[in-house]
This record gives structure tokens, sequence and C-alpha cells, in this order.
């Protein structure tokens, strides 16, 4: 029985050996396995640019000929809108000083005449519609020089009277010379300039009681006079005593 099973297993074993198939190499070079992807950027949102105020004209430390300013205004990041709208975020309207003139005004262009010789400030502020400042202020101030044949002089010119217009700040009086006859009278109207005007205010000393200007007071301040000779009006800080300017009032011949 032994003898007849290894003969069946010696049958079988040739039978493979017959139907076995050889497997040969391609020779074909197999690259890495790898998977396709697709790169997506994703766009961070960008950060809304703050709303700001530019003085497009005239330019910082212009000098300027004649007595009209026309000045440029241009806001950024920000609506204007007429004056008067409900109050919204992001709109209102424009605030504008030339010294201590004020405009308020949705206009981009602002005109200002009859402006006298010398430094002038102009301060420009984007402001809501309920004319409150933003937070923080949004402002721009510059400085001109104003070459102008204007003078605030004789509104009133009667025989023997002389009636002026002075402004005056920290830094001048506009115009600084003034004429008069001999035993005219004199009256001068002084308006200040307070947005050039630091610490307390201005005393102005001349030929008339003391005039002791406090900022944001009651303006114009008249002083009187009777012209007799050449004469000096000086003005100083009343905290300090230091003086500031003069204002030169001489003889017309």
């Amino acid at each position: 029985m032994r003898a007849i099973y290894l003969v069946l297993m010696v049958f079988l074993i040739a039978s493979c050996a017959r139907n076995a198939v050889d497997i040969k190499d391609s020779g074909l070079e197999i690259e890495k396995p790898f998977m396709r992807t697709t790169q997506v950027e994703i766009e961070e949102p960008k950060e809304k640019e703050p709303s700001r105020i530019e003085i497009i004209r005239p330019k910082d430390g212009s000098s300027l000929n004649g007595s009209t300013v026309a000045i440029q205004l241009e806001a950024f990041n920000f609506e204007i809108v007429p004056v008067g709208n409900p109050v919204k975020d992001g709109e209102g309207h424009f605030h504008v000083w030339l010294d201590s003139d004020k405009r308020v005004t949705a206009e981009e262009t602002v005109i200002f005449e009859n402006v006298t010789s010398g430094l002038h400030t102009i301060v420009a502020e984007l402001v809501k519609s309920n004319h409150s400042s933003l937070s923080p202020k949004i402002i721009k101030t510059i400085t001109i020089n104003v070459k102008s044949g204007y003078v605030l002089q004789q509104e009133k010119q009667e025989q023997g009277i002389r009636e002026y217009a002075v402004e005056a700040d920290d830094h001048n009086f506009y115009p600084n010379k003034i004429k008069a006859k001999i035993g005219e009278k004199i009256i001068i109207n002084f308006k200040f300039r307070d947005s050039s005007i630091y610490f307390a205010g201005l005393d102005l000393k001349g030929p008339f009681p003391t005039i002791n200007y406090k900022l944001k007071g009651q303006q114009p301040v008249t002083a009187e006079f009777t012209m007799k000779d050449e004469t000096k009006i000086v003005s100083y800080w009343p905290s300090s005593g230091v003086r500031k300017a003069d204002l030169m009032v001489e003889v017309e011949k």
C-alpha cells in the first residue's frame, strides 16, 4: 500500500514539472508610486486701511500771491456726505480753519477771501455728520505764507477818524503797520487768531488801557486813542510777560 502511494506522488510531481510556466523579467523599471494633488492658495482678507485727510493744495510751507486762498481737500476711506445727514459710521464732512476763520462743508474746495499778508495756519478735519470728531481725531495742519495786497483797514473813515481791523497771534500783527495823521482819532478792532495763540492768551499794551485777551474770548476787542506821534503797540504772553510782536502806528504826512 505504501508503495502505491509513493508511485502516485512521483507521478504528480512529474506532471507539475511539465506544466510549469517560466516568468521572465520584462526589463521595465517601475516608477515609485505617487499621488497627484492640486495646490489651492487661500488669500487672507486684507485689513481695511484707516481713514485719512489730505490738503492737496496749497502745499505746506508754500507762498501764495493774492488775497484769495483756495484749499483743495481729499478724504480717503471716508465718505463725504451733505452736512446735516444722519450719523453713520464711515461718513461725514469737513471742518476747515484758516487761522480762526472756520468753515463747515461737504465741498472738496474751500475758498477764503480777503486774506492778509503773513503766515497763516490751515487746519482740516474729518468729522461725523453731527460735527463731532472721530476717535482718534483725523486732522491735517499746514502753514502757508500769503503775500497779499489786501489790508484790513479803514472800514469807516470820516474826517479826523481812522478805523482799522488788525489780527494778532503769537507771531505777529496783521498788518503790522498802520498810518494816521497827527490829531486823528484811531479806532482799532483787534481780532485774535486763537489757533496760533498758546498758553492763556495775549496782552496788548499801547496808548490805551491794556487789553487782556483770554483764549476764545469775545471778539473783536476795540481800542481807541488820539494820534500824537509815532507809537508802538506791543503784544505779550500774560503768563510770562514774554514779548511777542509789535504793531507800528506811523505818522502819515
